[in-house]
């Protein structure tokens, strides 16, 4: 089976559930339920331990202490069986001693690093199957733009295009009119469609079908991190690379919608920095709809699906083009907004609630996470797509598909870490996890957002706030 662009195929890989690294319980080799006191294990073992601990059982083993303990005999010797769990690592201290339901979770950073790492080793084998499949491509250390595919895939080149403009000392304030675009030349104003009937309608070529000489969201090479001289490059990475969103575009019509609203609002009145940024969120989040339509297997998904993934992850989506904007090419202590303006970080402290501020701090630490990392956008590209494909969203008609082309995200990822990277293992879990944050911090602020919606603080009407609202209808 293979997906076709740009007159080429691509091959799809196809995947069987959880074939590669089917979990086990590490006492008796039964199949795991979830994470019990402290690792993953099945349901009898962890309802054995459960008791042992609570009624502080003390057992005799009749043997030599040596029992086979597996899902047949497991049974047999509860000594042995006790050992087994305990050198194998549950925690004794995990159990309530009040004898409620429910243990004592103490061990949330353990078990995302042990999720972490169990991606890491089956995005590692789909990798490897990913490499035999595919021939990735070689970009030289002389010509990165000359790409050669086989199968007949033949990229467009990539063009340079002009560094997003930033206007310097714009300092936010409760009501920061110069906020708002004097003028726009050559933007044209729009209509926001209705997206729970999906009619929402492009405004720009498919980035995913782009013409030669396009800009298609390609920038110049000195605002993003190319890979490494003689490195290998997945070709599924170049694709995502094609499908990304044209920032020139984005900024141009983020700066003349705020200009068309700036121009119908009430002249002596300046509309306050939250409603400007929530134009500058919504605008955005009309690109992030319109960039998943058109990508590559997404727009195989029948609507439905689609619209269930987009419901389940805009919020991750929107929050990762802020960050990643800060990491790629942002300045420490500032924030870089859509439009190209820049605004101190600590200007926008001042004058946030509790809130507001603790969110604001968490996004800044996780920007700094991600630039130790020195993440690039190949890898926020393949993050993008991770975060869209989430076999976990409930009454996903085609959930087979979906889990299958994360696998195939993740191994790409790797692959692609692999080449570029010493660290790689460590790096791979690091971005799981930097992933995982995005979701929390995401969650965090859409509760946010929706409480300033109930309090009419938010401007109504839009897209942000009809996807903030499908959640919770």
């Amino acid at each position: 089976m293979t997906e076709c662009f740009n007159g080429g195929t691509f091959p799809r890989m196809e995947y069987r559930h959880n074939v590669d690294l089917e979990e086990l319980c590490p006492v008796c080799g039964d199949k795991v339920s979830g994470y019990h006191y402290g690792l993953l294990t099945c349901e009898s073992c962890k309802g054995f331990f459960k008791r042992t601990v609570q009624n502080n059982k003390k057992y005799i083993c009749a043997e030599k202490q040596e029992c086979r303990v597996d899902k047949a005999q497991r049974k047999r010797c509860p000594f042995c069986r006790f050992q087994k769990c305990l050198h194998v690592g549950m925690r004794l201290e995990a159990v309530r001693a009040d004898r409620m339901r429910g243990g004592r979770n103490k061990f949330g950073p353990m078990y995302k690093r042990d999720r972490a790492l169990k991606q890491q080793r089956k995005a590692l084998i789909h990798a490897s199957a990913f490499r035999k499949e595919s021939s990735p491509l070689l970009v030289s250390s002389t010509h990165q733009r000359d790409y050669t595919f086989s199968g007949g895939f033949q990229p467009d080149t990539i063009p340079q295009s002009a560094v997003l403009p930033t206007a310097q000392n714009d300092i936010i304030s409760h009501q920061h009119p110069s906020l708002l675009p004097s003028n726009s030349p050559g933007a044209t104003l729009y209509q926001y469609p209705s997206f729970s009937n999906w009619t929402v309608k492009s405004e720009h070529p498919n980035n995913c079908a782009i013409s030669s000489g396009s800009a298609a969201g390609i920038y110049s090479d000195n605002l993003f991190s190319s890979p490494p001289q003689g490195s290998r490059m997945p070709r599924l990475v170049m694709e995502f690379l094609r499908c990304d969103p044209d920032e020139i575009q984005l900024q141009s019509k983020t700066t003349a919608r705020l200009k068309q609203e700036h121009s119908g609002s009430n002249k002596h009145r300046n509309p306050s920095t939250f409603s400007i940024m929530c134009l500058m969120a919504d605008q955005t989040l009309f690109f992030i709809v319109e960039w998943a339509r058109t990508s590559i297997f997404f727009k195989q998904l029948k609507v439905s699906d689609q619209m269930k993934l987009l419901h389940n992850c805009w919020s991750d989506l929107l929050l990762l083009d802020i960050i990643s904007r800060q990491v790629m090419y942002g300045r420490e202590g500032s924030l870089l907004l859509v439009t190209g303006q820049e605004v101190e970080l600590s200007d926008i402290s001042s004058l946030a609630g509790p809130t507001l501020a603790s969110l604001i701090q968490r996004g800044k630490d996780l920007v700094e996470k991600l630039s130790v990392l020195k993440v690039d956008r190949q890898e926020f590209a393949c993050i993008k797509f991770l975060i869209l494909f989430n076999p976990d969203v409930k009454e996903l008609e085609d959930q087979g598909f979906i889990e299958s082309m994360q696998e195939q995200v993740e191994g790409t990822l790797l692959e692609y870490i692999l080449s570029t990277s010493s660290q790689h293992f460590g790096r791979f879990a690091h971005l799981l996890l930097c992933r995982s944050e995005l979701r929390t911090l995401s969650s965090l602020a859409e509760d946010y957002l929706y409480f300033r919606h109930l309090s009419a603080e938010v401007p109504c009407n839009n897209l942000l706030i009809e996807m903030l609202c499908a959640k919770r209808s």
